[in-house]
């Protein structure tokens, strides 16, 4: 697995501008239904994280590896990822397995995945987060690599995959 950690700290590519955050809640603490029965308006809703578009770094055979973000504006070095794992191939993906690497600038907690199968056309999902906490956010970029291992009709498979377009934000 050496090769695997040895990314290199070249600068990423441009990324794709991230769409406009969605809208905030309205002001005022109105309440559409009725139900605040204290008067209390309710405090008003905190600020909304940017939304940033979701990522596909590997699709083959079937089988994507699929990343959405989540970021909190008041520790903007902590990037939370949730992977969904999906196979709308025809055949079942099994002992699938995605193993995360980073440069020694990034910190990196991975939870469990959900599972390690994948039923064909879709019909079910993993689900895997992955924490990374950038140490020097703003003077290197956030970047990784993926081993993704798994047996497809009866073949095992491993591939890796550097990630270094991340949008924007991130």
């Amino acid at each position: 697995m050496g090769d695997l950690l040895s990314l290199s700290p070249a600068p990423a590519a441009a990324a794709p501008a991230a769409p406009a955050a969605a809208a905030a809640a309205p002001a005022g603490g109105f309440d559409p239904f009725g139900l605040d029965m204290l008067g209390g308006g309710g405090a008003p809703a905190a600020p909304a994280a940017p939304a940033f578009p979701t990522t596909t770094p590997y699709q083959k055979n079937g089988l994507a590896v699929e990343f959405s973000f989540e970021k909190n504006p008041a520790t903007p070095a902590v990037t939370v990822i949730h992977g969904k794992y999906t196979n709308t191939g025809t055949f079942p993906v099994t002992n699938f397995i995605v193993q995360v690497a980073v440069p020694n600038y990034i910190q990196l907690r991975m939870e469990p995945a959900s599972g390690n199968a994948l039923p064909p056309q879709g019909a079910g999902h993993i689900a895997q987060k992955i924490n990374l906490n950038n140490t020097v956010q703003g003077q290197k970029p956030l970047m990784m690599r993926l081993k993704v291992d798994y047996v497809f009709n009866g073949a095992p498979v491993s591939e890796i995959v550097e990630v270094k377009n991340f949008p924007q934000g991130i």
